[in-house]
């Protein structure tokens, strides 16, 4: 890395990989030492995932239902009818006395009451053709199908092409290459949007490292000029910054929309879709499919608990807030988490992450061999696990926040114990329960704990892979379909790959965020790592029929 370390920003750095070393170590020796205590502290933390598991399960399918609802309405209609709240709640109310869902009927209800709120504060209407979106990708090496696929889906998006701008971002050190598949998306897809912009990102700036933050940020700033030539204020503006393999739902940009007109200080408030790895997840070996699916039930989870909802991967926020926070930190591996804690230390804890409940769709890890691509998986993952890489800006910058007291606490324990538990609860649960078996002596194991601590450990474990079945049945659900070249095989094998849980856990869950709170503690520090992005046939994120299937909410 660049740039050198205070005593205070190393001893950060050493936090979160000394309290996994610690767990695991104090773990071994209280099984050596205190058998028993270690026994109960096993039941307990067994337990505790068992109500997670419970909470987990109840929060992803109440986000599923809502996701079903919201995939289906066209939200460009939506907005439009927003430009008369007066005409509006007249429909919202028609439309509430129709619904028979108990869903529906509280959206209705809920849309009718932010519409009466506006109107008590004065308001007529929103009209959306004044704000403009501007999507941006970066990218290194993709190939030019990659980006091909991701701009056809933009290109398809039911939305006005003339308040759809895009900034094609390339980096000077992928060569010439890179340049000329530019030129070629640029050539093929222009006349699909109001403006298209290719920003190439020069090697080696000071205070930079090499990544993707410090690439958005240059093609952001680079275009301010441009925009204040077209007469667009940034208060006018909502940026998108996606992955280059990003397949968004036709409904997206409509959907943003939508809430950034109704939400209360929308300039204040970033808005996150929920993440699916379909566009090439038939192609991918059965563990990987676990790992991603994973991964969007994750989303799903989160995207029900908005006071725990971050940025995460391809999302969208103002750039009036992007520019008052001093765009994405240039020196962070993991931009986009880190740029909600931007705003939040800005703002002063009065920013908030508005869940979407419609999908984006990205590609699992795929390359030429299986081999290959579970090494770019893990990857992947220890660099998601970096993201300990906030110790020292966020933890000191939150304690003296002036936000309120109990959400910043509250908001920093959310992030100390997700990073704890990636990298311990894998680990702990399949290692933890035999320790006192093994080391505890002979007077525990003749003990009645020790007879029952296997029998309580796999009982409770089993409750709560019970739990699993609600996310078989939502992933088989939530795939695309099979592909001609495969046969029935492979639709088996989307039932049988979930037996591979417990070891994709370990592999792809504790393993790299150990490997990254390690690296962190020792000073052996990581650099932005490109994900290669592979094909092998045809792209399937658009043929989710949650992609295609939308109905025209009317009264009339």
């Amino acid at each position: 890395m660049f740039r050198k370390r205070t005593t205070s920003e190393r001893l950060w750095e050493m936090l979160p990989g000394l309290q996994f070393w610690l767990v695991f170590i104090g773990a071994i020796t209280l099984s050596y030492r205190q058998p028993v205590w270690a026994a109960v502290f096993i039941i307990c933390f067994d337990l505790y995932w068992v109500l997670k598991a419970v909470n987990v399960a109840a929060h992803l399918i109440a986000s599923y239902r809502k996701f079903t609802f919201f995939v289906k309405i066209d939200w460009l209609d939506m907005v439009k009818k927003l430009s008369d709240f007066k005409s509006y709640g007249e429909f919202l109310s028609g439309e509430k006395l129709q619904a028979k869902k108990k869903l529906e009927i509280n959206f209705f209800k809920e849309e009718l009451e932010r519409i009466n709120r506006l109107q008590n504060k004065g308001k007529a209407g929103a009209g959306y053709r004044a704000f403009y979106h501007l999507i941006l990708i970066p990218f290194m090496d993709e190939s030019f199908e990659v980006l091909d696929s991701t701009f056809s889906a933009l290109s398809a998006s039911n939305y006005d092409k003339e308040n759809l701008m895009v900034i094609l971002a390339s980096e000077e050190r992928a060569g010439i290459a890179a340049q000329e598949i530019a030129k070629k998306i640029r050539e093929k897809f222009e006349k699909n949007f109001y403006k298209f912009f290719i920003t190439t990102h020069p090697d080696g700036l000071e205070g930079e490292i090499k990544g993707k933050s410090a690439n958005a940020s240059f093609a952001v700033e680079s275009v301010l000029p441009e925009l204040q030539k077209l007469g667009i204020g940034i208060e006018q503006v909502l940026v998108s910054n996606f992955d280059s393999d990003t397949i968004v739902h036709p409904q997206y940009f409509a959907r943003v929309m939508y809430e950034f007109l109704l939400t209360d200080n929308p300039y204040q408030k970033s808005f996150q879709p929920i993440a699916i790895y379909n566009n090439n997840i038939w192609d991918s070996p059965a563990i990987i499919r676990v790992v991603s699916v994973s991964n969007s039930f994750w989303q799903f989870t989160e995207s029900s608990r908005p006071d725990r909802l971050r940025t995460f991967s391809s999302h969208t926020m103002t750039l009036k807030a992007l520019t008052e926070v001093g765009f994405w930190k240039k020196d962070v591996v993991n931009e986009d988490g880190y740029i909600y804690w931007q705003c939040y230390l800005h703002y002063k804890g009065d920013y908030q992450v508005v869940p979407l409940f419609i999908p984006i769709s990205l590609d699992t890890c795929l390359a030429d061999s299986t081999w290959q691509t579970m090494v770019n998986q893990y990857k992947q993952k220890r660099r998601w696990a970096y993201n300990v890489e906030y110790y020292p800006h966020l933890v000191p910058q939150i304690l003296e926040s002036p936000a309120p007291f109990w959400d910043k606490l509250y908001k920093l324990w959310q992030y100390i114990e997700g990073n704890f538990n990636w990298a311990a609860a894998s680990i702990l649960i399949s290692s933890l329960g035999w320790m006192p078996l093994f080391l505890g002596g002979t007077e525990f194991n003749n003990s009645v704990l020790a007879f029952n601590l296997p029998f309580a450990t796999k009982a409770l474990m089993t409750i709560a892979t019970l739990f699993l079945i609600f996310s078989v049945y939502i992933n088989l659900i939530l795939l695309p379909p099979r592909p001609k070249k495969y046969g029935i095989s492979r639709s088996i094998m989307m039932y049988l790959q979930w037996f591979l849980v417990p070891l994709s856990s370990v592999i792809f869950g504790s393993l790299p965020a150990i490997e990254a709170q390690t690296r962190l503690m020792l000073g052996y520090y990581l650099e932005f790592w490109v994900t290669p992005k592979a094909r092998k046939g045809e792209n399937t994120g658009l043929t989710m029929k949650e992609m295609q299937s939308v109905k025209q909410i009317s009264n009339s």
